[in-house]
């Protein structure tokens, strides 16, 4: 039919300030992968992306959820390990966690916040987390060594050579 001559509702509503809820709505946070596995040592890239144009605020990673939760990455501050895959991106926040050890083993969340005034923050959108398993094999690099002791590679020749016994 033909086009209507004025904004319709709809239209106006979008262009009200007030109208953040429906920017909101139409705001998406992918997490897509489901269970990964690095091994000690390796890198770690974990991916999270947002639809453009989206309600401002930062994303950030957390592992862990509820109060035991650490933040793992956030745009702001010093995460040595961490570096984001694709710099400066406003829709691509996947990030690699170089040097995994075995304690980086857990579920991670990326999470879009709402900052609140004064400091307070609000959840917007939660990835549906993203279980990370670290892989080691006895003896190899990773697990501690003792102080002074040759490089651990030594281990599994002796655990040969008893079994020859």
């Amino acid at each position: 039919g033909p086009v209507p001559p004025h904004p319709t509702p709809q239209t106006l509503l979008l262009l009200c300030p007030g109208a953040g809820a429906q920017v909101i709505q139409g705001f998406e946070l992918q997490q897509p992968q489901d269970k990964v596995s690095v091994k000690a040592g390796e890198t770690l890239t974990l991916t999270c992306t947002v639809s453009p144009g989206g309600p401002p605020g930062p994303v950030k990673w957390l592992k862990g959820w509820g109060s035991e939760n650490q933040t793992i990455y956030e745009q702001t501050g010093s995460f040595p390990r961490v570096t984001r895959a694709v710099n400066g991106s406003y829709t691509d926040f996947s990030i690699h966690i170089r040097d995994v050890q075995p304690e980086d083993a857990g579920t991670y969340y990326c999470v879009k916040i709402r900052k609140l005034f004064p400091d307070g923050e609000e959840l917007l959108r939660r990835g549906n987390g993203t279980e990370v398993s670290v892989l080691g094999e006895w003896g190899s690099r990773w697990e501690p060594a003792l102080p002074g002791a040759a490089p651990s590679t030594a281990q599994p020749s002796l655990v040969g050579s008893a079994r020859g016994l």
